[in-house]
């Protein structure tokens, strides 16, 4: 009887991009490796000081120039323009000698949809220094750059961005693009803005002395404060408003400011005419956006910047428990509540909650959990939550893309340092404190006397400066963007792998002998998303079986379940053909059986796995015949 021997596995190339490195002989050496945490990272290789913020053409310039210093890493280009004609900067990295940046799978990221949420336009620059001054320093960075492609646009609200950075602006304000209003309906467009009144460079609250006013100064003379007591003396106060003139002779102040839809609300799924007018991807800057996305299906994995709350807002599929009692509803979320304290006792990250989904996206919802609750480790106090769907750019990131999407609100009220009294909340009391404590004083408007055109003599003050509460001060800038940085870097980690972990070749009877093979995919997401399968947008993985010419596969039909009767009925998928298409999940091996057929005493066979978004592998085994 004969016997077949396995002679060797003869090789296994792993990746695509090193395939690709193989052939062409153009590593980029590491030469500069680092394996010292306190050793130098590259951290001046090009200098920047991320404790202030910058106006547009200074970043765009910045953008510029790393771009001239890594050359082989990093390309610009201009997605398009916005409607005052600023140009839409968008940085692609990836190193170009391990492939195109289109063959790879990508990471979008942008920052600022919003223009008061600039904080987000500096973590995406960071992201941008981070990978291209540590890649000789950092192995980790290094291999990620590799094999992955950066798509990152530090400012999506380019216009909008530039004025709240460059003049004086509330927290909340300018937000949308600059697309005309007539708020007030006097046939002028954006007349009324906030505006400067005592030209100290920032915008707080006008109020006006009034004895029958509803406000008084705190004791430290820093703070309006309401009267509780109709009958106390003293000198009363009225608020006015935000600082402002009043442009058009109408008697009203600031009641025609800048305006425009919301661009967050903007985008196509879920659109609605409230916050989005007037038609879904009518501002050039989200357009713009949309259509590069659209045109780069390697996109796997979106993360959008915004501030404030310090939230993972992260995009799941739909709920599907639309026909639970509220009694139902309740018992099925105090289930999952004990579900997740259970979870804490060995993870104190751990995110669960109680969204039902269809058995078709389980695995998404899955994957989203896993990834969140790391995120919420390495963020530290930042809250995974549930996104929304109204028109907003994640939520056509994964039901329109299919791929995985992040928003981020970035910073926050300074809760956790602030909040002496544990009650959740800062008040002012508190708040100024930490002004004090943390920033030296530096940060409040203290109230104090104007004269004004229109009003006379008025006060204006009680209020933080810009740089407060939705954007942080300066100082904090760069702690915001590393920790945020290395979030991307870890989703960018969890990309799938396709790799053969083994090709086992066993006989079967005569001349015909079983081939088995294990494929895995050892990271946190899957080869392609579930909502991508339900677009048709999926491009499945493929196994392929070569071989010598006396070696033929015997074809399967794709029922037939394998089982392996020692191993307790473990279930096989059959190889049908030279290719047999697959889904890889995330963290799952995958195992083929098929039958070949030996003709003579030596042949071999070589297993190929070919994945759009998890790469390429191979081995070859050498087989033979003998005693």
């Amino acid at each position: 009887m004969k016997t077949l021997k396995t002679i060797s596995n003869i090789t296994g190339i792993l990746l695509f991009g090193f395939i690709f490195l193989f052939n062409s002989g153009k590593l980029s050496a590491q030469n500069k490796l680092q394996t010292s945490p306190g050793g130098y990272h590259g951290e001046n290789d090009f200098s920047i000081s991320w404790k202030r913020y910058y106006t547009y053409p200074e970043w765009t310039d910045m953008m510029k120039d790393i771009q001239k210093k890594y050359p082989h890493l990093a390309t610009i280009e201009s997605i398009g323009k916005s409607r005052m004609g600023r140009e839409q900067y968008l940085m692609t990295i990836t190193a170009q000698s391990a492939g195109k940046h289109n063959t790879k799978p990508a990471m979008w990221v942008d920052g600022a949809i919003h223009g008061n949420e600039v904080n987000g336009v500096t973590s995406s620059l960071y992201l941008i220094w981070y990978l291209l001054t540590r890649y000789d320093y950092d192995s980790y960075v290094h291999e990620l750059v590799n094999n992955t492609t950066f798509y990152i646009l530090p400012g999506l609200n380019v216009d909008a961005i530039a004025s709240y950075v460059e003049f004086p602006n509330t927290p909340n304000n300018p937000r949308e693009p600059y697309r005309p209003e007539d708020n007030d309906g006097d046939g002028l467009y954006d007349e009324d803005q906030t505006e400067d009144v005592d030209g100290d460079g920032e915008l707080s609250t006008m109020y006006m002395e009034d004895p029958k006013g509803d406000y008084k100064l705190s004791t430290d003379k820093r703070r309006f404060i309401r009267i509780s007591d109709p009958l106390e003396d003293g000198k009363r106060f009225r608020m006015i408003g935000s600082e402002g003139f009043d442009n058009d002779g109408d008697g009203l102040i600031n009641e025609d400011d800048i305006g425009g839809p919301d661009p967050n609300r903007n985008f196509p799924y879920g659109w609605n005419l409230q916050a989005g007018n007037p038609y879904p991807m009518s501002e050039l800057c989200t357009r713009n956006v949309f259509e590069f996305q659209l045109a780069h299906p390697n996109i796997f994995v979106g993360f959008h910047y915004h501030n404030t709350g310090r939230l993972i807002m992260y995009q799941a599929p739909p709920d599907i428990r639309k026909n639970l009692t509220p009694q139902q509803s309740r018992e099925q979320e105090e289930q999952v509540q004990e579900r997740l304290k259970e979870m804490r006792k060995t993870n104190k990250y751990a995110q669960l909650v109680s969204r039902r989904v269809a058995p078709e996206y389980q695995h998404d919802m899955d994957v989203q959990l896993d990834i969140v609750t790391t995120g919420a480790r390495i963020l530290k106090n930042y809250r995974p939550v549930l996104s929304g769907l109204s028109g907003q750019a994640p939520a056509s990131t994964y039901y329109m893309l299919g791929a995985y999407s992040y928003l981020i609100e970035l910073w926050g009220m300074p809760t956790f340092d602030a909040d002496e009294d544990g009650d959740g909340s800062v008040s002012d009391v508190e708040y100024l404190k930490w002004i004090d404590l943390e920033l030296t004083g530096e940060g409040w408007i203290v109230p104090h006397k104007v004269k004004h055109p229109d009003l006379g003599d008025i006060w204006i003050g009680g209020s933080p400066k810009k740089h407060m509460r939705r954007t942080p001060p300066a100082r904090y800038v760069e702690m915001e963007a590393e920790k945020n940085s290395k979030f991307v870097l870890y989703c960018a980690s969890q990309f799938p792998k396709a790799e053969i972990e083994e090709v086992t070749v066993m006989p079967a009877t005569h001349d015909l002998l079983w081939i088995e093979i294990r494929v895995k995919n050892d990271r946190v997401y899957p080869t392609y998303s579930d909502r991508s399968i339900k677009l048709g947008r999926a491009v499945k993985d493929q196994v392929i079986i070569e071989s010598s010419k006396n070696v033929s596969q015997i074809e399967l039909i794709e029922e037939y379940n394998l089982f392996e009767p020692t191993n307790q009925g473990t279930k096989f998928k059959p190889l049908t053909g030279k290719t047999t298409e697959f889904r890889l999940k995330g963290k799952e091996t995958v195992v083929f059986r098929g039958l070949i057929k030996l003709d003579g005493s030596k042949g071999w066979i070589e297993v190929k796995v070919k994945s759009k978004n998890g790469g390429t592998d191979s081995k070859k085994v050498n087989i033979s015949v003998g005693p």
